[in-house]
């Protein structure tokens, strides 16, 4: 029977009918997460809004540690015993690096939970479960950004997000909300600052949505144009409507930042030189040493690193200013850094991390060979978007959007049945991980 099938040159089918059933209930449960990971902090401010309850920064890290935990459960059997040793040895370290440096933030091992989770759960599903995720989050987000946008006052009566982030501690309790509305501290630019996309049309209102940032609002509409590049569609054009509602996104949150890096993206994705696994691991390696050397071109004796201007070229120089100021035991991990690092990707990864393990983690993400083209371009822009976002901010390791970003470069990397002819293979669904090599083999049960 196989012998004429092949001499026929008919098509095998890649999956089995329960494997493909598996599949698509593996698909389902990731793009459940992904929604929850996105939406329930719009959730809880409704919910504050209404006084109704009041879960502060503690609920939000139980309801995040439990989205976590059901991914994991899913995942259970696709994770093998050295994942999970490489994990525990990289636990083991942070906990022992803390004890020397009280100020380590452990959640920096939650942010790389996120990663591994959510980037196995796509990789065990489809990338049509990853097309079918993509259009809905976007029209939600969408259907909020107009509400918002449209009826600001009634937007602001039913998701006070200024209370909601003051109840979280992210804004203090004695910082003035100049701009008198409910939108988060960045959601208006104020007359001074001035909106960079159609001002007299948009005001100085930035949109957030479901988001409740417009900052993530940027980067959702990046990881959307990411997708965009690398997927190929059945027709040439089919990605564009996709395209065009990113680039809708990034002028309503007015995200400079986004449309900066689309545009590298744009660029990154005819440069064929650049998908190479040493060049992947150079390109953050790279941004950072620039902005270190910038950083001291622009060193200012006896005065601490600062944002002295509160815009993108502002924050890189903020970034590289500390870095450079820096002795070895931040470097090292060690010592906690003498300025904050919430603003700068780099200082938060390297000082809560270290060096050498930060280092071997993205080697680790590099050497990985993905399985097909669609899933090599995704890594590279994941790439291109880590290395810029890195030096404005740490707002890519959050939930809302990291999740999404994940799932998605999982499901380019999944083993698919469409585009694949006489190619006979076992589904192996994730046999490695995008930090742990290693990590995540098991057949679909």
């Amino acid at each position: 029977m196989v012998t004429a099938v092949k001499a026929a040159g008919l098509r095998r089918p890649l999956r089995s009918r329960s494997e493909n059933s598996a599949a698509t209930a593996f698909g389902r449960a990731g793009m459940v997460l992904v929604v929850t990971a996105s939406l329930f902090n719009l959730v809880l401010c409704f919910i504050e809004t209404r006084n109704w309850a009041n879960a502060g920064n503690t609920g939000v890290i139980a309801i995040e540690l439990l989205i976590l935990a059901c991914g994991l459960f899913i995942i259970r059997h696709h994770v093998t015993p050295l994942a999970a040793k490489s994990a525990g040895l990289v636990l083991a370290y942070l906990l022992a690096a803390k004890l020397i440096n009280p100020g380590l933030d452990l959640k920096i091992f939650h942010d790389i939970a996120i990663m591994y989770i959510f980037f196995t759960l796509g990789s065990v599903a489809s990338i049509e479960a990853g097309n079918r995720l993509v259009w809905f989050v976007m029209m939600i987000v969408l259907a909020v950004g107009m509400f918002e946008f449209l009826f600001p006052t009634q937007f602001g009566s039913v998701f006070d997000v200024w209370s909601y982030y003051v109840n979280k501690g992210i804004i203090g309790q004695d910082v003035t909300n100049y701009s008198q509305t409910t939108l988060f501290i960045s959601g208006n630019r104020g007359s001074s600052a001035g909106r960079t996309f159609l001002p007299s049309l948009l005001g100085t209102h930035r949109v957030s949505s479901i988001f409740l940032e417009p900052v993530s609002m940027g980067n959702f509409a990046t990881i959307v144009f990411a997708w965009c590049l690398s997927v190929r569609g059945e027709k040439q054009w089919s990605r564009l409507p996709l395209v065009f509602l990113a680039a809708v996104c990034i002028v309503l949150g007015d995200s400079r930042f986004g449309s900066i890096c689309c545009v590298l993206m744009l660029i990154v994705r005819f440069v064929p030189v650049i998908h190479s696994k040493f060049i992947i691991f150079l390109m953050p390696v790279f941004a950072m040493l620039a902005l270190m050397l910038a950083g001291q071109f622009h060193e200012i004796p006896g005065v601490l690193p600062a944002i002295q201007e509160d815009n993108f070229p502002g924050r890189l120089l903020f970034s590289g200013r500390l870095l450079d100021y820096w002795h070895p035991a931040q470097w090292l991990g060690f010592a906690a850094s003498p300025i904050y690092t919430s603003d700068t990707g780099y200082a938060y990864l390297v000082n809560n991390l270290g060096l050498p393990l930060t280092l071997l983690l993205l080697a680790m993400f590099a050497s990985y060979t993905p399985k097909n083209k669609e899933a090599l371009m995704m890594k590279t822009l994941i790439t291109v978007y880590f290395a810029t976002s890195l030096g404005v901010g740490s707002s890519i390791f959050s939930i809302k959007t990291a999740a999404l970003l994940w799932f998605l470069y999982g499901t380019t990397d999944a083993i698919r049945r469409r585009n694949i002819v006489n190619q006979p293979r076992e589904l192996s669904p994730t046999s490695i991980t995008s930090l742990f090599p290693s990590a995540g083999a098991g057949r679909l049960r």
